[in-house]
């Protein structure tokens, strides 16, 4: 099998498990988000998203690093490929202690959290969550050296089929009708929910381990040197990458301290349901590029520059198909999955309807910049975004403290917008200096794009109209994305062909 085929089909069974995981995520979220309701629905992800902005700087950009030095190894020494995995398993695990506990005490910190009792109670559950997914990722390396990457989608699908089963158990039966006030009965009930998400992730580390363990054995070093030597040399990704992560995580945390759920504020809640959807799609350009990446390690500077130009055509129309689609039928999307609870009503009582749309334009900025990511790390320039990520940080930090405390959501979506599209002219800009722009076809790349939103805009204004529920939804839908499809065939073809190229 050419190498081009076996990247997309390594991605592939990436994006179907994703995809297969995200379903069953929508089907979490159904059950789950009426349940709650906007306010603790809130408090869940608040949680959640408070240990995903640490989840960055555990990671410290390590297993992007260890796909590029495992690759190799696999390539040029392989008797050493067991020892160098077992060390990094070790440096993500040192992480994870070090950086969950700092976390841990400094949330209890923080008078928005130690303020409501179910955050200050349920912050641990959090943590181990967090935890423990980070553990699965580093440990999954093996099925991603040898293309098996379809073992993690089953992991992903079982983990989810779990936390179904245990919610279904929680909702409607042990906790049916739940009010959530300050009762005990509704904390416990809460935090059955929080051991919901754990649970999934103790399932879907214990089958990424089994399975990785049986291609490559698990043997965990903890290497002082390794470890020092791994921060030193890559510090300043692991920080860039952590701060051009932070921003969007950010939003939610300052919309929770100045719009807390204490004092019935459903801000948090309806931006975090918004953002959901985003985050699911998230995959897609890490699926390719941790595909991609440990293939061309050993290209020339000028053969990865090629790829990752077809990378990024390819990421780019992607991200305008999902774009295009959950623009047009946002608030279908809302409605059907969780309900009339979360749409906008009025100027005081926002939706998630309301900020999705712009999320959007979010999503397909990060998809570019999770590209330029990529490329930075196959260039051995990993180093060179850090101070320009901090600069940007700040001013968005500085944005976003002006503009939350007085437009609420919108200020959110100001905060967010402006890092988005600081963080892409900024790495375009560092590519451009260090002569490393990818090879792109402009020409094409406008043309086809701008055929696609020519048949969105046609699909919006002519076919739209007529789909009033969901069956009609789904057909509309297949049309236009077929239709869409179709004309950029031989394009997409062409560049899913030459990601490998030499």
């Amino acid at each position: 099998m050419s190498w081009h085929r076996l990247v997309i089909k390594d991605a592939f069974r990436q994006l179907l498990g994703r995809v297969l995981s995200a379903l069953a995520g929508f089907l979490v979220i159904k059950i789950m988000s009426p349940y709650l309701g906007p306010l603790r629905y809130g408090d869940y992800s608040t949680i959640l998203k408070y240990f995903a902005i640490w989840s960055a700087l555990a990671d410290f950009w390590l297993y992007v690093i260890a796909v590029r030095t495992l690759g190799r190894l696999r390539e040029s020494n392989p008797a050493k490929l067991a020892s160098e995995y077992g060390k990094f398993i070790g440096a993500r695990f040192i992480n994870i202690v070090v950086v969950y506990t700092f976390a841990l005490v400094l949330a209890y910190l923080l008078p928005a959290y130690t303020s409501n009792p179910y955050l200050i109670r349920w912050l641990p559950i959090g943590m181990a969550f967090s935890a423990t997914f980070m553990a699965a990722g580093i440990v999954q390396l093996p099925l991603q050296l040898f293309w098996k990457m379809e073992q993690l989608s089953i992991g992903l699908v079982l983990a989810r089929i779990s936390q179904i089963g245990a919610l279904a158990a929680i909702i409607y039966r042990l906790y049916p009708q739940m009010v959530f006030d300050w009762s005990p009965v509704s904390k416990i009930a809460f935090l059955a929910i929080m051991g919901t998400v754990l649970l999934s992730a103790l399932t879907q580390f214990a089958y990424v381990f089994w399975q990785a363990h049986k291609i490559l054995p698990i043997n965990i070093q903890f290497s002082r040197p390794f470890i020092r030597n791994e921060i030193q040399s890559n510090r300043q990704y692991g920080l860039a990458y952590c701060f051009s992560s932070f921003h969007t995580l950010a939003v939610l945390i300052l919309l929770s301290n100045y719009y807390p759920t204490v004092q019935w504020f459903t801000y948090t809640g309806i931006r975090a349901l918004a953002l959901a959807l985003i985050e699911i799609f998230l995959i897609v350009p890490a699926a390719l590029g941790n595909s991609l990446l440990h293939k061309i390690a050993s290209y020339t500077a000028e053969q990865k520059r090629k790829s990752f130009g077809n990378f990024l055509q390819l990421i780019w129309w992607i991200g305008c198909i999902i774009a295009v689609n959950l623009f047009i039928r946002s608030g279908d999307i809302i409605r059907i999955v969780w309900g009339e609870d979360f749409l906008w009503t009025s100027r005081s009582n926002p939706g998630a309807n309301q900020i999705l749309p712009f999320l959007w334009v979010v999503l397909a900025l990060s998809f570019i910049k999770q590209v330029y990511n990529y490329l930075f790390v196959a260039q051995e320039k990993q180093n060179v975004l850090l101070w320009i990520n901090v600069i940007w940080v700040i001013i968005g930090l500085a944005v976003g403290l002006w503009a939350i405390p007085h437009y609420g959501i919108i200020g959110g979506i100001i905060t967010q917008l402006t890092l988005e599209v600081a963080f892409v002219l900024g790495s375009v800009w560092i590519a451009y200096r260090h002569n490393t722009l990818p090879y792109i076809s402009r020409i094409k790349t406008w043309l086809v794009t701008i055929i696609a939103l020519l048949i969105a805009y046609g699909w919006y204004i002519y076919i739209y109209p007529y789909s009033h529920n969901i069956g009609q939804m789904i057909l509309y839908a297949g049309i236009g994305n077929l239709t869409i499809m179709a004309v950029s065939y031989k394009y997409i073809r062409n560049l899913a062909r030459w990601l490998t190229t030499q």
